[in-house]
């Protein structure tokens, strides 16, 4: 199994209304986001995928959001899960395999949220593949 990321990084701003602190205020963030697809095999060529066109997928879907303030270009509360969630999709909706396993969002220093989908068994439990 192949796996394959990229990074890209924009500035935004939002406020958590709901949020009992100083994030309850607008503040801004340099966020940086990770994007990784799972390939199982290689083109004639011997990529995966070209990691050059992966850039430029993630770069134009996170351009929606640099220099804007998320709670303006979100329709639900911009915290880094959500915007993890929402940023999965734009790239699962517009890559043109369906081989992306997951997206991190990087707030701040020290800090990382991961969005991926696991299948779910019927008991609502994620299926881990053992």
């Amino acid at each position: 199994m192949y796996i394959l990321k990229v990074e890209a990084g924009f500035e935004a701003a939002h406020r958590l209304s709901e949020y009992n602190g100083p994030c309850r205020r607008l503040h801004g963030h340099s966020y940086v986001v990770q994007a990784t697809w799972k390939m199982a095999v290689l083109d004639a060529g011997g990529m995966a995928i070209d990691l050059v066109i992966l850039k430029k997928l993630l770069r134009s879907v996170l351009s929606r959001f640099d220099h804007q303030s998320l709670n303006t270009v979100m329709t639900n509360v911009p915290t880094a899960e959500n915007l993890a969630k929402v940023i999965f999709n734009y790239l699962r909706d517009e890559s043109y395999c369906g081989c992306l396993a997951q997206v991190a969002v990087v707030e701040t220093r020290g800090t990382c949220v991961i969005y991926r989908e696991e299948p779910v068994t019927k008991t609502g439990i994620p299926h881990r593949g053992d």
